[in-house]
């Protein structure tokens, strides 16, 4: 009776890991990362190089972005930080990335690495996040972006 109990026990802890990782994710059924990946970097890209036309596409209406600090920006908000010429991001790089599949919900946690500053200071520091993203037909929108810890150089 014991032997039965344990494999049971067993058994059913595989199957709990095996649905877990499949859940979890970060690539396709054919072994590609998943496209949300690529939105999730292409917004940070357009933060760095400005690009207003891509954040309006890709924050949805209801985006709340929670900052390491406690600051929570709306999409407005959060647009207008990036437009002022004195915001300079000279890179953000994601790093340790994972995306769990709900379906038309993605949850994306990883590190994002972030350089910013001019000429005259370079200020570097790093940061955990879960990112939530919504499909609105075709298009992967970011609806939240929360920062969980951060550190700096």
């Amino acid at each position: 009776m014991q032997y039965f109990y344990l494999m049971t026990t067993k058994i059913i802890g595989l199957l709990i890991g095996v649905l877990f990782f499949t859940s979890a994710s970060s690539q396709q059924p054919n072994g590609t990362p998943h496209p949300v990946l690529q939105v999730n970097q292409d917004i940070d890209n357009a933060v760095v190089k400005k690009n207003i036309a891509m954040l309006e596409k890709h924050y949805a209406m209801d985006f709340v972005f929670t900052h390491g600090t406690g600051t929570v920006d709306s999409k407005t908000t959060w647009i207008e930080a990036v437009k002022r010429p004195q915001t300079n991001f000279v890179s953000r790089k994601h790093d340790s990335t994972a995306v769990e599949l709900h379906d038309d919900i993605a949850i994306v946690t990883g590190k994002l690495m972030v350089t910013r500053g001019d000429k005259e200071k370079i200020d570097s520091y790093g940061l955990r996040y879960v990112r939530v993203f919504r499909l609105k037909g075709e298009r992967w929108q970011l609806i939240s972006h929360r920062t969980t810890s951060e550190w700096h150089d």
